[in-house]
C-alpha cells in the first residue's frame, strides 16, 4: 500500500432524506464511502449490489459508472462530481435517515496501474466486525471528526480516512472474502502463500526463484507455483519481476540512485539487466521515466 501513496483528495458529507436515487459517471480515482448514519444501496456496473449500513466502509479501486440509493427500486437521476463540502440528495424538507463521508483517493500513478490490478474489484468492511476493532474505533472518530466544527477539520478527516484505508485494506486481506478475487489480497489471505509473499516483499534484492518461494512456504515447486498464479493472476517470476519495477520506480521518485544503484537495489546484478526488465515492464527505460519525475518533465 505504501507504494500507492494514497491521499484522500475529496472527502464531503452526503446526506438522504426520503426516496431517492443519484448515477455518478465512472471516476478515474478509486472512490470510497464510510456510512456514519442509516443505510443505502450502492450498485457499481459489472458488480453485485451491496448494501451498505452504520460503520461501513467501501473503496472501488477503479470506480466504474454506480448507483446509490435509499432502496433498489429508487429511479436514479444523473449526478455529476460534485466538489461541494456537503450534498443532500431526496426530499431537502425531511429528517435526513443517511449519512455517509465520501471521496476519493489519488494514488501514485507510477505504480498505480499494477497494485490497482492486484486488489479486488470491492472492498467493503462491515462497520462493528468483531475481528476488526481498530477499524470500529477509527470509524467512530471520523464520525466525531465529521460531527465538528474545529480547527483542520478537512486536513483531520483526510488523513484519518487515508488510515482506515490501510486498516481496511489489512482486515479484508484477513477474510475469507478475499479468497473470491486474484491479487494480492487473496495471496496475503492464503496462509501458504501469505509466507513467500512476505519474505519477497522484505527482501526484494534476494535472487528469487520459485524453488525458493516454494521452500519459504514449506510446498513444492508444482504446488506453490500453481497455487501462486490461480491466487495472484500472475505467474511467481511475472509478479517478482513488476514488484522489482515498482520498487524501482518508487525508489527513483524518492532517492538520487545511479541506475546501477537501482539495480542493485532491487536485485539485479547488472545496470543493463534491470533497464531490460524495467523497459519491458514500464514501456519505457528507467532514464526515460526518471526524466517524467523531474520538475517540468512530461
Amino acid at each position: 500500500m505504501s507504494l500507492l501513496r494514497p491521499q484522500a483528495v475529496l472527502s464531503k458529507v452526503i446526506t438522504g432524506a426520503g426516496s431517492w436515487g443519484v448515477r455518478k459517471p465512472r471516476y478515474g480515482d478509486p472512490a470510497f464511502c464510510l456510512m456514519l448514519e442509516g443505510s443505502c444501496v450502492l450498485k457499481a456496473d459489472g458488480l453485485a449490489s451491496v448494501t451498505l449500513s452504520q460503520g461501513d466502509f467501501l473503496l472501488l479501486p477503479e470506480t466504474p459508472e454506480f448507483t446509490l440509493s435509499a432502496d433498489p427500486e429508487a429511479t436514479p437521476s444523473f449526478s455529476a462530481l460534485d466538489h461541494s463540502p456537503h450534498t443532500r440528495h431526496g426530499d431537502a424538507s425531511a429528517p435526513v435517515t443517511m449519512r455517509m463521508l465520501g471521496g476519493y483517493f489519488r494514488f501514485d500513478p507510477a505504480n498505480a496501474a499494477l497494485l490497482v490490478a492486484l486488489l479486488p474489484p470491492v472492498i467493503h468492511v462491515r462497520g462493528g466486525d468483531p475481528d476488526a476493532p481498530r477499524l470500529t474505533r477509527l470509524v467512530e472518530l471520523i464520525a466525531e471528526e465529521a460531527d465538528a466544527d474545529g480547527a483542520c477539520r478537512d486536513a483531520i478527516l483526510q488523513r484519518l480516512v487515508e488510515v482506515l484505508l490501510i486498516e481496511a485494506a489489512r482486515v479484508q486481506s484477513a477474510s475469507d472474502l478475499a479468497g473470491r478475487h486474484r491479487g494480492l489480497i487473496t495471496g496475503l489471505a492464503d496462509p501458504v502463500l501469505a509466507p513467500a509473499l512476505r519474505a519477497l516483499h522484505a527482501d526484494i534484492a534476494h535472487g528469487w526463484t520459485v524453488e525458493g518461494l516454494a521452500r519459504t512456504a514449506s510446498v513444492s515447486r508444482a504446488v506453490f507455483a500453481q497455487k501462486f498464479t490461480r491466487a495472484m493472476g500472475l505467474t511467481p517470476m511475472q509478479y517478482l519481476l513488476e514488484w522489482r519495477v515498482a520498487v524501482a520506480k518508487d525508489l527513483m521518485r524518492s532517492e538520487r540512485l545511479s541506475i546501477a544503484q537501482l539495480a542493485q537495489r532491487v536485485g539485479y546484478q547488472s545496470a543493463t539487466a534491470f533497464t531490460t526488465a524495467f523497459t519491458r515492464v514500464a514501456g519505457a527505460p528507467p532514464t526515460e521515466f526518471a526524466r517524467t519525475l523531474a520538475p517540468g518533465g512530461v
